[in-house]
């Protein structure tokens, strides 16, 4: 599951969705359930991150205030997240889910050129503020960074689906370090769990970084709708749940 989790994540986002129930269902503790998949999701991650920084489509000038915003976010999410009970961090997918679902379907922007028409400050502006958001989001809990990430560059920075996945993946790799750094030093890892899945997220990750990297947008895609619906499907579910 983390394997098919770090494919996933690496083209798409949306791995924790899978990993986070399934360490529930290994009996994680809850306090513990966070920090372990933020150390599994930075160190697979490392593999689809320098397969992208080697391929084209990354614009560090613009990509660096994500990066910066990201890092702010995250470590103020993550500080929240640890004060927080983690059992009632399921709200915010009730929530944030169908919203980006209906704004991916009105906006209808996923296209095949990699065209920003934008001024460089609005480009600048907006990536920073994404990092800053969806960085806090993501240290604060995580599961569906990536797919968030994918779709504000597309609806805000209007890019395309292709090149809004790689620089993604970086955002969400540095803010993914940020929050793994301060999980680490309080102590919320499981250790013997995390180096077993770390291996399996490192294969997940270099698979799905190859379909990105050869240019396969058809694949990417797919795997991006699926992993909205997917989000959305257990969205619903935990609100029955919580009925």
């Amino acid at each position: 599951m983390v394997c098919f989790a770090g494919f996933v994540d690496s083209i798409a986002g949306g791995g924790g969705l899978i990993t986070v129930p399934t360490y529930i269902a290994m009996g994680v503790p809850s306090e513990l359930i966070l920090g372990t998949n933020k150390t599994v999701s930075t160190s697979g991650g490392i593999i689809s991150v320098y397969r992208y920084i080697r391929s084209s489509g990354l614009d560090f000038k613009i990509l660096i205030y994500g990066i910066i915003g990201g890092v702010i976010g995250s470590s103020f999410g993550a500080h929240l997240a640890t004060m927080l009970d983690s059992n009632k961090m399921v709200y915010i997918l009730v929530i944030v889910v169908p919203v980006i679902f209906a704004l991916n379907i009105y906006k209808s922007r996923l296209k095949s050129d990699h065209v920003i028409s934008l001024s460089r400050f609005a480009l600048l502006l907006r990536c920073f503020l994404i990092g800053l958001v969806i960085g806090c989001y993501d240290g604060f809990f995580g599961p569906g960074t990536g797919t968030f990430l994918i779709v504000a560059m597309v609806l805000f920075m209007n890019m395309e689906i292709h090149h809004a996945s790689a620089n993604a993946r970086i955002i969400n790799f540095t803010s993914n370090i940020t929050a793994f750094a301060i999980f680490l030093i309080k102590g919320l890892i499981a250790w013997k769990i995390a180096l077993v899945a770390i291996i399996a997220s490192i294969i997940g990750n270099y698979i799905g970084s190859s379909f990105v990297v050869s240019g396969n947008t058809k694949v990417v895609k797919k795997v991006f709708n699926s992993v909205l619906l997917g989000l959305l499907i257990k969205s619903a579910y935990d609100i029955y749940l919580l009925s």
